[in-house]
C-alpha cells in the first residue's frame, strides 16, 4: 500500500473504530493504542483494500480482536465480565441468571476467542446475529450456534460438573 492510500484510510476509518476500540477497552487511551495496533495489523499483512463496507468490516473485526487481546493480556476481562453479567441478569432466561463476575469469568474462560468475540459483540454490544456474523466474517448460523453454546454452558456451570469448553468449530 503507498503512504497516501494508508493516510486516505486511517482519515476515513479511524473515528469510527477509535470509537469501537474506546467503548470496549473502556478509555481513551487503550482506545488509541486498540486504534493504532489494528492498523499496524492491516499494515503487517500487506492487505490492500479498496474504499468502502468491506474494509470498514475488516478494520471492525482486526479492532475487535486487538481489543479483546488487550482485554485478556492487561487482565482487564473484568470489565467485560461485569458488563455480560449484566446483560445476562437483565436478560430473560429459562435459568435464575447469576449476578457476579466470577460466574461470567469462568463462562468466558471456557470460551475459545471466536465465542467470546460473539458474546460481546451480541450481549454487550446488542448487536443482532447478522450484525455479529458481518464483523467477525462468519455465517449468522454460526452466531446462533455460538449463543446457543454460551447460554448451555451457563446453564451447565450454574447446576454445578465442570462442562466442557466451547472448541473452535
Amino acid at each position: 500500500m503507498e503512504v497516501s492510500e494508508i493516510a486516505e484510510m486511517y482519515e476515513r476509518y479511524a473515528p469510527a473504530i477509535y470509537a469501537r476500540c474506546r467503548r470496549l477497552l473502556g478509555s481513551n487511551a487503550a482506545g488509541r493504542d486498540a486504534l493504532q495496533e489494528s492498523f499496524v495489523r492491516v499494515l503487517q499483512r500487506h492487505r490492500t483494500l479498496e474504499p468502502g463496507e468491506q474494509t470498514l468490516r475488516y478494520l471492525y473485526k482486526t479492532a475487535t480482536n486487538v481489543c479483546i487481546n488487550q482485554l485478556r493480556q492487561r487482565s482487564v476481562r473484568d470489565r467485560a465480565a461485569g458488563e455480560l453479567t449484566a446483560q445476562l441478569a437483565a436478560r430473560p432466561a429459562r435459568q435464575p441468571a447469576p449476578g457476579d463476575r466470577q460466574f461470567v469469568q469462568m463462562l468466558l474462560d471456557q470460551c475459545d476467542e471466536t465465542a467470546i468475540g460473539v458474546a460481546v459483540m451480541h450481549f454487550v454490544d446488542g448487536m443482532t446475529q447478522v450484525e455479529v456474523a458481518e464483523a467477525l466474517g462468519i455465517t449468522r448460523r454460526t452466531v446462533y450456534n455460538r449463543i446457543r453454546q454460551i447460554e448451555r454452558l451457563a446453564g451447565s456451570l450454574l447446576e454445578g460438573p465442570s462442562p466442557s469448553p466451547i472448541e473452535p468449530g
